[in-house]
């Protein structure tokens, strides 16, 4: 027996975070002629895993006035902080990143003519026009087109962990899981595998919480990213799109602009519109050669903290309250005081006690391997592809998900980190915002095209309710 929707065709966003919430907002903004609907397990659309912190402690890496949602309205956010949250911000406030998602959530509020489903897609088939999607709660949804805005996973597995470390408590794979704070002493050696961001935050976070205790970071480069600094912003940018396209070459004419006189900071931001196009340049050899000698560099320079942030990291490493030991992670085991954390440091392997082990390594971009059965799937059916590095989702210059023969999709899209397949920059609310916007556009002008036939559902599964109406069998 089988059951057909009316011929209005349906837009099947997965995933709630900012890629999703902005990819609905500017559909329904453009008044695209069609049912979206939004399928994430979680109830806070908008946040994601950036914004759901619960710490205000916790900033945006971004001033207020570089950060608006919609790329047309550059003041629009700073605005809205006025208004809603500080009226003293200014463009230069670096704010809470909780309370960006709370703007980013107001913009869904205020927007009417999505659905949400409360649910998680774990695989998707192909059936004619569309496609039909499965969700972990029993119902089939059909859609025209599909949005994947999965958004950033937990981190990759790292090497030499004992199962006794995981099983007791003593390390914790997932930085942003509470239970990672709890039962811990005030005065515990707590030891976090990275220096990036997510190493950052996890230090507020314990500090926040009461604790005292030295933190160990591990790090193989043993550097946290930089700070912001006002400058005077460099209006050409410090590698123009004729420089050869090698990483030697691009080198060079970075230095040479700041050797001129321009500020590093100010260098580094004036190749924010090229980036992706420069990296896109670049033969498949020379990304590689960056990802090798340039890609850790790159990111504490580009990807800076916040000023009161990083007064609070240089005064913990000036008290040796926070300490950085370069090595390589070699093992967490268990001992009779604890734990033990060994690294291998170009001097040999070193030993040292913990109480506590986070992983902060920042989430996995092998989406081959991520704990998602939803990817997992579409690899198996060849729908989807790793990008040229390795990593994330291969995708054509529209988002279109590129499949294992090397076609780019009619129906199935992708945007944010996912993205990271084929760009160098994907990840931060400035090109987040931007591929949002133009995705609203091409699924708009992708229902003008000639429809092809309605697809039939068999319903031997319920299917999902869609903008508030349904089908039974």
């Amino acid at each position: 027996m089988t059951a057909s929707y009316e011929d209005i065709p349906t837009i099947a966003i997965i995933g709630g975070g900012v890629s999703g919430a902005l990819t609905a907002f500017h559909l329904i903004q453009r008044d695209t002629p069609a049912r979206i609907i939004i399928i994430d397990p979680r109830n806070d659309r908008g946040l994601g895993l950036a914004y759901s912190t619960p710490s205000l402690r916790h900033l945006l890496n971004v001033p207020a006035g570089k950060i608006s949602a919609l790329p047309d309205q550059p003041d629009h956010f700073l605005d809205w902080l006025r208004k809603n949250y500080d009226a003293t911000a200014t463009e230069k406030t670096f704010a809470p990143r909780a309370i960006f998602g709370r703007y980013i959530r107001s913009l869904l509020a205020n927007t009417n003519g999505f659905k949400d489903e409360i649910a998680t897609v774990t695989d998707i088939r192909r059936r004619h026009s569309g496609a039909i999607l499965k969700l972990d709660n029993g119902y089939e949804v059909h859609a025209d087109l599909i949005v994947l805005a999965t958004g950033n996973f937990d981190p990759a597995g790292l090497p030499g962990i004992a199962k006794a470390a995981s099983k007791s408590g003593l390390y914790f794979h997932n930085a942003w899981s509470p239970a990672a704070y709890k039962g811990l002493a005030p005065d515990a050696t707590v030891v976090l595998v990275g220096t990036g961001l997510t190493g950052v935050d996890v230090v507020l976070r314990l500090r926040e919480l009461g604790h005292r205790g030295k933190i160990i970071a591990v790090s193989r480069h043993g550097v946290f990213p930089n700070r912001h600094e006002d400058y005077t912003p460099q209006n050409v940018s410090a590698i123009s799109l004729d420089t050869p396209a090698t990483c030697i070459a691009y080198l060079r004419a970075l230095r040479a602009t700041i050797r001129g006189g321009v500020e590093w900071r100010a260098a580094i931001d004036s190749l924010r519109s090229l980036t992706n196009d420069l990296w896109l340049r670049l033969p498949l050899e020379e990304q590689k050669r960056f990802r090798r000698h340039l890609q850790r560099r790159w990111d504490v320079v580009r990807h800076r903290m916040a000023p009161a942030i990083a007064d609070v990291i240089e005064s913990e490493l000036r008290d040796q309250t926070l300490e950085i030991r370069e090595g390589h992670l070699d093992a967490v085991d268990i001992a009779p005081a604890g734990g033990l954390v060994t690294i291998r440091a170009r001097e040999g392997k070193k030993s040292f006690h913990a109480d506590r082990v986070i992983n902060c390594t920042g989430p996995s971009m092998n989406y081959r391997r991520v704990p998602s059965a939803l990817l997992q799937n579409l690899f198996a059916r060849k729908f989807v592809t790793s990008g040229p590095l390795g990593t994330g989702l291969h995708c054509a210059t529209n988002g279109a998900l590129i499949d294992a023969d090397g076609q780019a999709s009619e129906i199935m899209f992708t945007l944010g980190p996912a993205r990271l397949g084929d760009l160098l920059e994907s990840i931060a609310v400035p090109e987040i915002r931007q591929q949002a916007a133009d995705l609203g556009s091409t699924l708009k002008e992708r229902l003008r095209q000639p429809a092809a036939c309605v697809c039939e559902i068999a319903t031997d599964t319920p299917v999902a309710k869609v903008v508030g109406e349904w089908v039974t069998a």
